[in-house]
C-alpha cells in the first residue's frame, strides 16, 4: 500500500486506507450496541499498545518518500518550536485580561486536532508520524474532541524547577505535548505536603511523550533542558557521569554512614558469584523488584539460572564499578518461616527491621519498572528499550521522548506492590529501569538519561523544601539537626501507613514484615519508643483510631439502588490471620487516619474549630502495656443502640416508640452515608472526644455545642489465660470504627473508665 495514501490509525495501530474508516473502531461500536454497553471508556479504555510491529512500521515508512501534509504545513511545527513564549500553568496571569490576552497569544502554536474518529495522520508526513508516536494508549475514544498538541518549556518536567531563576527559564527548549480537556480541571498536580510556598504546579501535557528539537537544532537561547536521543541499551559512562553529581556533590544529603549492624549482612560477590558475609566498609549495590512469584532456583547463582532481573543487576552491577550487590532472595533466608530454626528466625526477623539501613546505605538502588515479575529484566541491559521515533523537517531534526519517569513508575506493576514501596522510600540513591528510559534520582534532584546532562548542574544544589528535609532527616543514620513538630511526625507517618496499605501483597502474613524497615527509620528518628504492631502506641495512642477508608474495596451500590446486600455489608473488610485486630496490620484493605484530632493536629494545638468554637480533646486511652498481640489499655467504654431506619441514630436504648429522640447520628469509618452498622446494641472503647463550645458576650461565656466522639466497637470473647493457668478470659476485639455527633453532652452515655484488653 503506497503510503501517501494511508492512515496511521490510533486504535488498532495499524497502517489502514486513508479513505476507509478503522473497521477496530465499528466493530467495538457495534459490539458496545449489541451488548448495551454504550459507554465509550469500557469499549475503548485498553487499545492496542506500541510494539515491536508499531517501530517496525514506521522505520519503513521513514524509508519512503515524505513531506509535511497540508494540515502540518498550515500549523508549520518549527515555528511554535523558535517563537511560542509558553508559561507553566502555575505561573499564568491571574486577571482576566492578562489571561485572555495570553490564551489568544498561545493558541496560535497550539494544533487542535478535532474528533479523533476521523483524525488522519498521513503514514506520509513526518509530523504525523511523530504525533502518532506520543498519542496514547488508553483512555481515548472516537467521539473524543478537544485535543492539542500544545507548546511547554521543557524545565517544567524537572523535579524543583520552581528554585530556577527566570533568566534561565527563558532559556529553557521547548516542547510539545498532547492536552485533552479533562486536563485542564483533573490533571493539575499539586504540591507536597510541607513544601515551602513552590507553585509545584504540573498538567499532563507537560509530563506525557513529546516532541522535542535536537539540541544542535535548537534554536538560539532555546537549548536547555533538551531531550536526548538515547541507544537502546543503557550507556554506562553516561550513568556514572550523572550519579557522580550526587557521589560528588551531595555527601551532607545522599551519603550514610554505614552503621555495625550492616556486618550482620551478607552480599553478591558478582565477581566469584557467591554470597558472602558482609565486607566491612564495601560499597555495594542494592536491588528493588517486582517477585511475581518467580524465585531462584537452588544453585541458580552459581548454575547462572538467575531470574533476568537478578541477571541483569549483576551486570549493571560490575558496569558501574562495584564489586558487591545485595538481593533479597539471595542475601536473606527465603526458606518457609515453619522450617527455620529458632536462631534462624531470629535473624531473618533482624534482617527484616534492618531494611531501612540496607536500602539507605546502598551505594544505588536499582529499580525495575519493567514487567510483572523477576524474569522481565532490566529493560537496557540484556534487551533493548523502546525506540524513539526520529524525523527531520527541513533540515532539522526532532524526535520524541518519553513521560517523565514519574508517569511510568506510576503506571508500574512495581508501584503497586507492598514490599517495594519501603525500597524506593527509603532509597537515597536510585537508578530507575524503565522499557523507554533510565532514570537518575537522588534526595538533591532526579533525571532520566533521556534529557541533556546539562541540566545536573542547575538542579542538584536547589534548596530542600521542608518535606524533603523531612524525608531526608527520618533517613539519616547520623544525627542531625532537622527540626520536626509532633503534628508533623504524626501526618508523616500516617500519610506513609495510608500509602503502604494500598498496596498488594502475595502473602497475608507479610503485612508488617513488609514495612518493618520504614518503621525502623521511623522510630530512628522520629518515634523512639517504638511501635506496637504497627501503631506508635506508647507515644501516641490515639493511633489506635485508624479506619478503613470506604473506598477499598470497592464499594457495592448503596441499598435502595438495586442492589440486594444490606446496607451494612457494604465494603467489609477481611480479616487477616495472625494479627491483632486492633491493629491495620491484622486487615485487609486501605487504612486511612483522616478521623480524630490527628487529621489536624494544628486543630488541637490552636485549640479552635470552624466558626470560631473552641475545641478541646479528651479521653484518649491511655497505653498500659502490650504482650504478644495483647494489647491493654485505660479507657471509657460505654454502651448504647443503634437503629438504621430512616437513619443510623443512636439511643442510650432500644426506642420504646418511632417518635423518641435520639442522642445522635453515628456513622461508621468515613462512609460518607448513615447506612453502616446493623441496628442493635453496641459497646465501644473511647478513642477521643472532641468537645466544641462557642464563646460569646463580654463575660466571655462557654456554651456547648456538640461533642464528636470517635470509638472503636468491640466484640468480646472469652479466651485463655496468658499466665499458663487454662483459667477463661474475657477480651476485646475490634469490630469497626464509628463516629458519633451528638448535641447533648457525651456524659448522658453514661461512659465507665476501666481497663480494657485487646487482641
Amino acid at each position: 500500500m503506497a503510503s501517501q495514501d494511508s492512515r496511521l490509525c490510533i486504535f488498532c495501530r495499524e497502517l489502514e486506507p486513508a479513505s476507509s474508516p478503522c473497521p477496530f473502531v465499528q466493530r467495538s461500536q457495534a459490539e458496545g450496541n449489541e451488548s448495551g454497553l454504550s459507554e465509550p471508556e469500557v469499549q475503548f479504555n485498553e487499545l492496542c499498545p506500541l510494539s515491536v510491529d508499531d517501530e517496525k512500521l514506521l522505520r519503513q515508512l521513514q524509508d519512503k518518500l515524505s513531506s509535511l501534509c497540508k494540515r502540518c504545513a498550515d500549523y508549520n511545527p518549527l515555528k511554535a518550536f523558535e517563537l511560542a513564549e509558553p508559561l507553566p500553568s502555575g505561573l499564568l496571569p491571574l486577571d482576566d485580561d492578562g489571561f485572555r490576552q495570553y490564551i489568544d497569544r498561545i493558541k496560535a502554536y497550539e494544533l487542535d486536532l478535532g474528533e479523533l474518529g476521523s483524525l488522519g495522520l498521513s503514514a506520509s508526513c513526518p509530523f504525523c508520524r511523530l504525533i502518532y508516536r506520543i498519542m496514547p494508549t488508553k483512555g481515548i475514544r472516537p467521539d473524543t474532541t478537544g485535543m492539542k498538541l500544545i507548546p511547554y518549556r521543557a524545565y517544567v518536567r524537572h523535579t524543583g524547577w520552581e528554585y530556577l531563576p527566570e533568566k534561565t527559564r527563558a532559556q529553557s527548549a521547548i516542547f510539545l505535548g498532547l492536552r485533552h480537556l479533562s486536563h485542564i480541571v483533573h490533571g493539575i498536580q499539586v504540591p507536597l505536603l510541607f513544601s515551602d510556598d513552590e507553585p509545584g504546579v504540573r498538567s499532563p501535557e507537560m509530563t506525557g511523550p513529546a516532541i522535542c528539537l535536537a539540541t544542535e537544532d535548537t534554536f538560539p537561547g532555546r537549548q536547555e533542558y533538551n531531550g536526548r536521543l538515547v541507544e537502546p541499551y543503557v550507556d554506562f559512562e553516561f550513568t556514572k557521569n550523572g550519579l557522580d553529581v550526587c557521589w560528588n556533590n551531595h555527601k551532607e544529603y545522599c551519603i550514610s554512614t554505614r552503621p555495625k549492624e550492616l556486618f550482620t549482612t551478607k552480599m553478591i560477590d558478582v565477581l566469584e558469584r557467591k554470597v558472602v558475609p558482609y565486607p566491612e566498609g564495601c560499597e555495594y549495590v542494592a536491588l528493588s523488584y517486582t517477585w511475581g512469584g518467580v524465585m531462584p532456583e537452588e544453585g541458580a547463582l552459581d548454575k547462572r539460572t538467575l531470574p533476568q532481573t537478578i541477571e541483569d543487576s549483576i551486570t549493571v552491577t560490575k558496569k558501574l564499578g562495584k564489586r558487591y550487590l545485595w538481593v533479597d532472595a539471595l542475601c536473606v533466608n527465603q526458606n518457609p518461616w515453619e522450617t527455620l530454626s529458632v536462631q534462624e528466625q531470629a535473624e531473618k526477623t533482624q534482617q527484616l527491621a534492618m531494611m531501612d539501613l540496607i536500602y539507605q546505605c546502598a551505594a544505588v538502588t536499582l529499580i525495575a519498572l519493567s514487567g510483572q515479575n523477576s524474569n522481565a529484566g532490566l529493560c537496557g541491559v540484556a534487551r533493548p528499550r523502546e525506540m524513539q521515533l526520529q524525523e527531520t523537517i527541513n533540515g532539522r531534526k526532532l524526535f520524541t521522548i518519553p513521560a517523565i519517569v514519574e508517569d511510568e513508575i506510576a503506571a508500574s506493576a512495581w508501584d503497586t506492590r507492598a514490599w517495594t514501596f519501603q525500597e524506593g522510600m527509603l532509597s537515597k540513591r536510585s537508578l530507575f529501569f524503565s522499557d523507554k528510559q533510565l532514570g537518575i534520582s537522588c534526595q538533591r534532584f532526579g533525571a532520566p538519561d533521556a534529557y541533556d546532562p546539562s541540566c545536573y548542574g542547575h538542579l542538584s544544589n536547589r534548596p530542600m523544601d521542608s518535606f524533603r528535609q523531612l524525608m531526608n532527616g527520618f533517613n539519616l543514620v547520623d544525627s542531625t539537626n532537622v527540626s520536626v513538630t509532633n503534628p508533623q511526625r504524626i501526618l508523616l507517618y500516617a500519610g506513609l501507613i495510608m500509602d503502604y496499605t494500598r498496596r498488594q501483597m502475595s502473602w497475608p502474613s507479610d503485612s508488617l514484615n513488609a514495612c518493618l524497615g520504614l518503621l525502623s527509620a521511623l522510630q530512628r528518628r522520629l518515634f523512639p519508643l517504638g511501635f506496637e504492631w504497627g501503631l506508635p502506641l506508647r507515644e501516641v495512642p490515639l493511633t489506635l483510631g485508624w479506619s478503613h477508608d470506604w473506598q477499598f474495596p470497592e464499594p457495592k451500590k448503596l441499598h435502595g439502588d438495586g442492589d440486594s446486600s444490606p446496607p451494612w455489608d457494604i465494603a467489609r473488610p477481611q480479616r487477616r490471620e495472625g494479627f491483632p485486630s486492633w491493629s491495620w496490620c491484622g486487615w485487609e484493605g486501605h487504612v486511612t487516619f483522616g478521623q480524630t484530632s490527628l487529621q489536624d493536629g494544628s486543630l488541637m494545638s490552636a485549640g479552635k474549630g470552624r466558626g470560631g468554637r473552641d475545641v478541646t480533646s479528651d479521653m484518649v486511652p491511655e497505653f498500659i502495656g502490650c504482650k504478644g498481640k495483647r494489647l491493654t489499655v485505660e479507657g471509657y467504654v460505654c454502651k448504647f443502640y443503634i437503629r438504621t431506619e430512616p437513619f443510623s441514630e443512636v439511643f442510650l436504648t432500644k426506642p420504646e416508640t418511632d417518635g423518641e429522640e435520639s442522642l445522635g447520628i453515628v456513622s461508621e469509618r468515613n462512609f460518607p452515608h448513615p447506612y453502616t452498622l446493623k441496628t442493635g446494641e453496641y459497646e465501644c472503647l473511647v478513642l477521643e472526644r472532641l468537645r466544641h463550645m462557642h464563646t460569646q458576650g463580654h463575660g466571655q461565656e462557654r456554651k456547648f455545642v456538640k461533642d464528636t466522639v470517635y470509638m472503636i466497637v468491640l466484640d468480646w470473647v472469652h479466651v485463655t489465660s496468658q499466665d499458663g493457668s487454662m483459667r477463661e478470659e474475657v477480651v476485646a476485639e475490634r469490630r469497626t470504627f464509628v463516629t458519633v455527633q451528638s448535641d447533648v453532652e457525651f456524659e448522658k452515655f453514661k461512659p465507665v473508665k476501666r481497663m480494657v484488653h485487646l487482641e
